[in-house]
């Protein structure tokens, strides 16, 4: 597996994601009121016809929709925090670095950082090839080869 492109990824995916946790949340707790509020199934509806009513049925899918947005969380809010402690072993400099070139990507990211780190632009590339580095590091405990 290439980690460094697995750890790129995460970079710049980073800020979606902690987005859609946002997102999620607000969508679990709509289902919940939905779901879990006064307007649910009363539990001694007698069905029609040997069917289950039209009104449970919705209900039934409120709550896998609810335990599937509820997972969908779950998965997500451990993929931000493993890139936040990834981040977090970093310096300042180095998550500046990560930051310009892949989460908050900056149009001529190499040529802004060099103006303002007062650096030359290949040291630029080297820094972002050590911070993509001690990322991966940290964020998976090996780098490629």
């Amino acid at each position: 597996m290439n980690w460094q492109k697995e750890a790129i990824n995460d970079l710049r995916n980073h800020e979606k994601r902690k987005a859609a946790l946002e997102s999620l949340a607000d969508e679990i707790r709509e289902l919940r009121g939905r779901t879990y509020g006064s307007s649910s199934p009363a539990a001694d509806a007698v069905p029609v016809q040997g069917g289950s009513s039209t009104a449970e049925g919705r209900w039934i899918a409120a709550i896998d929709e609810l335990e599937r947005k509820k997972e969908a969380y779950r998965l997500t809010k451990r993929r931000v925090e493993a890139v936040e402690r990834g981040l977090a072993a970093l310096d300042e400099q180095q998550r500046m670095v990560l930051d310009v070139f892949f989460m908050n990507r900056v149009q001529g990211g190499a040529d802004y950082l060099a103006q303002k780190l007062h650096l030359e632009r290949t040291r630029v590339y080297e820094l972002r090839e050590s911070a993509i580095r001690d990322f991966t590091m940290a964020r998976y405990g090996v780098v490629d080869a």
